[in-house]
């Protein structure tokens, strides 16, 4: 009995401590680039205690819908913008860094990469140090599907508290076996 309870308990050991050996845990760098993502996070959570309507214009092949609602899963409805982050390890070398001025930072894929965040910038206001405005494109390509999606994202002080204003999402969806499919979402926050 004793040799089973000892068993166990070195089993349950080995499984806790197993994985951590001395000097492997692992630090978290610091961004090397803008971090569109905490920053979109940040508003998911503004935008879901503040719960203001939305009017969509959806457009997809040609035909359009128009609705406004209170309705919104802001983590879903702002999902691409946090895709368009570059602040991934494996990224890290792979965009190229400028600064046409000091409110506005931009990023390209390197021509040796290929990733499908393609370009992403980010303009900062002047006032609080804030993104005023987050453009990037994001590209997807393989054998079968080709899709490509041109995001833009304003925001704004409203009531007090920087906030999203309107979002556009417009692009295109192609199958080899179909037409291309261009679409466009645009949502502007009341």
């Amino acid at each position: 009995m004793k040799k089973k309870i000892t068993l166990s308990l070195l089993c349950s050991l080995a499984t806790v401590f197993g994985c951590q050996s001395p000097g492997t845990t692992q630090q978290q760098q610091p961004n090397l680039y803008y971090d569109v993502a905490g920053f979109i996070n940040g508003q998911v959570q503004l935008l879901a205690q503040q719960d203001p309507s939305v009017t969509k214009a959806m457009q997809v092949d040609g035909e359009e819908e128009v609705r406004t609602t209170k309705e919104v899963d802001w983590a879903q409805e702002l999902e691409l913008f946090i895709q368009a982050d570059i602040n991934k390890p494996a990224y890290r070398l792979s965009y190229i860094t400028s600064r046409p001025d000091s409110l506005t930072y931009e990023y390209r894929v390197r021509p040796d990469e290929d990733l499908p965040v393609r370009y992403l910038r980010i303009r900062l206001n002047t006032a609080g140090g804030q993104p005023e405005e987050i453009e990037a494109k994001l590209l997807t390509e393989n054998k079968l599907y080709q899709s490509e999606k041109n995001l833009l994202l304003r925001s704004g002080a409203v009531g007090g508290a920087w906030r999203v204003q309107s979002y556009q999402i417009r692009g295109y969806q192609e199958l080899v076996v179909s037409d291309r499919k261009p679409f466009s979402i645009s949502g502007q926050i009341n």
